[in-house]
């Protein structure tokens, strides 16, 4: 009788094993939230920073982001996760610098228990989250949605002959800037919006590609250069962001172009929807971005985040779903602005 009682439990216990749900954990004090950002001086990336600052002010009782600038730098990102660790915060925030190094950094994190949002800069591998059990999500958009959205003002700057179709060939002559080799945003990005345009039934010659890290500088050097080759073949600019497309923007003026002058005018399209670049559609000089909305990240690092920390479930009382991963969340662009 004893035996089979012994067994009987041993069942029970085992049975409760498999079905582990995370134990909610009183916090007294505010929340210590590392937040380990690949570049703060990123314009959207310092805009979020800002946005969980704003949150933080408002719930001083319940959050407190240690902020760390990765300054585009692993090293210096792998030390800073190392000092987060050591202070024992409750829960890390990763916008990680280098994406092939996010399983070899949730590892590490794994070890100490601590929960974690990647965010912004998504892992090649999100189920690799799933690892840590309960622990681990990752924060993000759709990266093909905002490549379709440049691809429908494209189409539009076209069909309304905005658009100089300077060899008579019925197709799109186009630079592409794109952030970096290994984002896949980027990729995503950078494929759906050529995409986008091709199945509405316009062809397109890509003139060049250039990889500008996301940089102002960097695009409106290379732009430059381009435009000494190209500048009689380019008919539309698309960027992976709004600063590369506005350091586009600024070797075209450079050459007197997008000035005002239709006759000469190409096509630049960004994504981020800054202020910079609404005010340069507006005054015309550029075509359009689309709208990443940097406040709604913040909100959602900030609600996923304390459930983390408090041991909840990631989506408790909240309205966010996840993806077909089981591990990612997706936040919606808010829609594009497009000159008139």
């Amino acid at each position: 009788m004893k035996k089979i009682n012994l067994i009987f439990i041993i069942s029970i216990v085992f049975i409760n094993m498999l079905n582990i749900k995370p134990k909610a954990i009183k916090i007294t004090e505010p929340i210590r939230a590392a937040v380990l950002l690949y570049k703060e001086d990123d314009y959207f990336i310092s805009l979020l920073t800002n946005s969980l600052l704003e949150i933080e002010n408002q719930n001083k009782d319940i959050i407190d982001f240690i902020i760390y600038d990765g300054k585009d730098n692993e090293e210096l990102q792998d030390k800073q996760l190392d000092e987060a660790i050591n202070s024992e915060v409750d829960i890390i925030l990763l916008n990680i610098v280098n994406v092939k190094k996010s399983y070899e950094l949730l590892e590490k994190i794994k070890k100490t228990n601590i929960p974690v949002i990647f965010f912004n800069r998504e892992p090649f591998n999100l189920n690799s989250l799933k690892e840590h059990t309960n622990k681990a999500v990752y924060v993000g958009t759709t990266a093909c949605d905002s490549g379709n959205m440049q691809g429908d003002m494209i189409i539009k700057e076209w069909e309304k002959n905005r658009i100089i179709d300077k060899n008579s060939d019925k197709a799109i002559q186009y630079v592409l800037f794109q952030g970096d080799k290994d984002n896949l945003e980027a990729q995503n990005r950078s494929e759906c919006v050529i995409r986008s345009i091709e199945n509405k039934g316009i062809k397109t010659n890509k003139i060049a590609e250039e990889f500008c890290n996301w940089d102002r500088e960097c695009a409106k050097k290379t732009m430059e250069k381009l435009f000494e080759e190209h500048g009689n073949e380019i008919e539309a600019v698309i960027s992976n962001n709004d600063q590369m497309a506005i350091g586009a923007i600024l070797a075209l003026q450079e050459n007197g172009y997008n000035l005002g002058d239709p006759e000469k005018y190409i096509s630049v399209v960004g994504i981020d929807g800054i202020d910079e670049a609404r005010k340069l559609i507006q005054d015309g000089f550029m075509a359009g971005t689309v709208i990443q909305d940097y406040g709604a990240m913040a909100k959602a690092l900030y609600r996923i985040g304390v459930n983390l920390a408090e041991g909840k479930p990631a989506l408790q009382n909240t309205e966010y779903k996840f993806d077909v991963t089981g591990i990612g969340i997706r936040i919606p662009y808010n829609g594009y602005i497009i000159r008139k």
